[in-house]
């Protein structure tokens, strides 16, 4: 059985988008689901899925955490298969980990700014009904091919999906190898992405620092006196009398020129930050030095705006990390397409609500980033009538 697609939202009525899909309103122009049935669980249908793994031709692989029936979990599985790290669990989740809806917009944001076009989800059986509904509506949108592995009888719930779109069935090894080593296209450039390079986590105690750039005057907002890392925590990096001497960033003059340094920076902001606004900040502030409270004000040119605080020839690894923040804002219903940016605001990449600045701030850290510490007032000179 094939539903009938609906008719396509416009742009005056855009709003959130959520997790959510039923058969009835699926798109049956989408690539067919590939099902790889594995009914006496075979390790060699395991390892072929995952040898597959190649992000930089588009195609990733996940094998799901056992037992983990959360909505947000395997949303968490994807992000992680695409190279980016969740906190480790001695610190407090971030609030978005904590929520179905936002962990999957995350899922989704990443997925259309790193052009992924293949999901492989292995042992399908196990995974629950919600995780099959978020999975086909992520499906729905970035309109990625599907693979599943199922390792054993399927569920009810993944058989009533299949039944409702287009799939067809692989039940032979030699089969499922050449389905899953087949399609992927080299792409020119993706190699060499910072994605695709990661660097470890935690980072190891002997990593060096970094120190950011001065700030810069405008937009004028005055620094926090103390700046938290997150609700409730203890500040993660060593204080100034601890920490080792960071090393300066040298001036971007020519993007043209790698640099070995801002090559490290890079990786870790695309693998540490887990979250792509937050990873864009981070970024942003490597780059022009502005501090979280300056944010929220920043602007990205437009053809009716030119002159903004961001420079439009920012390093390609930034401007990914500002397209997957700007899907993200889009995902979240803060842009009118049919209007001038500048109206809108959808020029601003940084929606940040306070927590979230806590959380930049802390991701900042994590990359092994210092800010400068803010300037003392000098003491007025002048002389007081007596």
């Amino acid at each position: 059985m094939t539903s009938t697609p609906t008719a396509p939202a416009t742009a005056a009525t855009a709003t959130r988008w959520t997790p959510s899909w039923s058969p009835d309103h699926t798109d049956s122009s989408l690539p067919p689901i590939t099902v790889i049935h594995d009914p006496h669980d075979q390790p060699a249908y395991t390892t072929t899925a995952l040898a597959s793994h190649h992000p930089a031709t588009g195609r990733v692989a996940v094998h799901p955490t056992p037992l983990a029936t959360a909505p947000a979990y395997l949303a968490h599985d994807l992000i992680r298969a695409l190279g980016k790290h969740l906190p480790p669990p001695d610190r407090e989740a971030p609030w978005w980990t904590l929520n179905a809806e936002s962990s999957w917009r995350v899922t989704l944001a990443w997925t259309k700014a790193l052009h992924i076009d293949h999901y492989v989800i292995c042992r399908a059986h196990r995974i629950t009904e919600r995780h099959l509904e978020h999975l086909m509506a992520l499906r729905e949108l970035t309109r990625t091919r599907l693979t599943l592995v199922v390792s054993g009888p399927p569920p009810a719930a993944l058989t009533g999906i299949l039944n409702a779109v287009r799939h067809h069935e692989i039940d032979t090894l030699d089969a499922a190898r050449h389905h899953l080593n087949t399609g992927a296209q080299a792409r020119a450039h993706a190699s060499n992405h910072p994605s695709w390079h990661p660097t470890p986590f935690p980072a190891p105690d002997n990593e060096p620092w970094y120190a950011l750039p001065p700030r810069p005057r405008r937009p004028a907002r005055r620094p926090a006196a103390a700046t938290p890392t997150s609700r409730g925590t203890a500040r993660q990096l060593p204080g100034p009398s601890t920490a080792p001497p960071p090393i300066a960033l040298p001036a971007l003059t020519d993007l043209a020129v790698p640099s070995p340094h801002y090559e490290a920076v890079a990786q870790r902001i695309h693998t540490r930050i887990a979250h792509p606004v937050h990873a864009a900040a981070v970024a942003i502030r490597v780059l022009t030095g502005y501090g979280i409270d300056q944010l929220a004000h920043l602007t990205r040119p437009t053809p009716q705006r030119p002159h903004a605080d961001l420079p439009a020839d920012l390093p390609s690894w930034a401007q990914l990390l500002l397209e997957a923040a700007h899907i993200h804002t889009e995902l979240e219903s803060y842009t009118r397409p049919e209007l001038p940016a500048h109206l809108t605001d959808s020029n601003k990449p940084f929606r940040l609500a306070t927590w979230e600045e806590e959380e930049v701030a802390h991701a900042t850290e994590t990359c092994r980033l210092l800010a400068p510490a803010p300037a003392r007032k000098r003491p007025s000179t002048r002389r007081r009538n007596p």
